[in-house]
């Protein structure tokens, strides 16, 4: 697909993503709206459990069988919901690629790289001959910072921080619209954190994609967003330009989150946290779903929770 600048890539509307267990349904992405612009990085945070991943998987459809959707999920101007497995798979890769948590977990330690460009290239061109194919490999694996002879290698022979980027390479092979990024960064020090960062970011703007950046880390997205949305049991509670998000928080959960991110001050060593937990997402209050760990609450929190529209942002207090 081609956009024009600044042009909406993917809108969700009222998505509900409920997965199917003996206990009912768990209402993991419980009714959100958000969209994304062409070239723009927009992060998704929240603590963990908060339903985050669920909508990352959820917009290429890698969730269990039983999962149920509801509302809008359009991916340029097709509304994926309704769509099959054999439909799905062409919006896989081509549209929209994916980097996971975990390479080690999604890259095939016995299968050599080149092999795993080729099968995700030949998914997409049936037709790509294994030569065309290793050229294509080697370009993108430079534009990563690995040596293209390294493609004849197993995954394990790399390092976290190399594996790393094979995934994002294996995520852009094909070009696509939109990359999600599930936590790419967990488990990598901190030095091999900020050259992931910067070389995601960097390609962002090469090849004019847009990022969904999924993380718990606020420092990750401070870096790299333009646009925050922050997540609490399964709702967008607030969204908004990045700025607004980290000096202009409106909902008291935004607030908190950001008054625990650690103190680097020797002076004042005290740890600031969020009492309480997250309420279950299998029988969820009918208010605000903060408000049990709220230190504003008031008793209309426990109603039916307003909607206030500050700019081109929101919150749902």
């Amino acid at each position: 697909m081609s956009y024009a600048k600044d042009e909406i890539v993917l809108k969700a509307q009222g998505l509900k993503i409920h997965y199917h267990t003996q206990k009912g349904y768990v209402r993991a992405v419980d009714g959100i709206d958000l969209f994304v612009r062409k070239g723009e990085t927009i992060g998704v945070v929240g603590e963990s459990g908060c339903g985050k991943s669920t909508f990352g998987q959820g917009i290429l459809k890698l969730l269990p069988a039983k999962t149920k959707y509801e509302g809008e999920l359009l991916v340029g101007t097709t509304n994926v919901i309704p769509l099959d497995e054999k439909e799905m798979k062409k919006v896989r890769g081509k549209i929209v690629g994916m980097i996971f948590q975990d390479p080690m977990t999604s890259l095939n330690p016995i299968v050599k790289v080149e092999k795993l460009f080729h099968e995700t290239l030949k998914e997409h061109e049936p037709n790509i001959s294994m030569e065309i194919s290793r050229e294509r490999t080697a370009r993108i694996l430079e534009k990563v910072g690995i040596e293209p002879e390294r493609m004849r290698e197993y995954p394990f022979q790399f390092s976290g921080g190399m594996r790393q980027r094979v995934m994002i390479a294996l995520a852009l092979v094909l070009n696509p619209d939109i990359v999600i990024a599930d936590e790419p960064t967990t488990s990598l020090d901190v030095i091999v954190q900020a050259q992931i960062l910067e070389l995601l970011d960097e390609l962002r703007r090469s090849y004019n994609t847009s990022v969904i950046l999924i993380t718990h880390d606020l420092g990750v997205v401070a870096q790299m967003a333009d646009r925050i949305a922050v997540m609490y049991a399964g709702q967008i509670v607030e969204q908004n330009i990045k700025n607004k998000i980290y000096y202009q928080p409106k909902h008291p959960y935004t607030k908190l989150l950001l008054k625990s991110i650690p103190n680097t001050n020797p002076k004042d060593l005290q740890l600031n946290f969020i009492p309480g937990s997250p309420p279950s997402l299998l029988d969820v209050p009918p208010g605000c779903r903060f408000a049990s760990r709220c230190p504003f609450k008031m008793t209309v929190c426990e109603k039916e929770p307003p909607v206030f529209e500050i700019d081109e942002g929101q919150v749902k207090c």
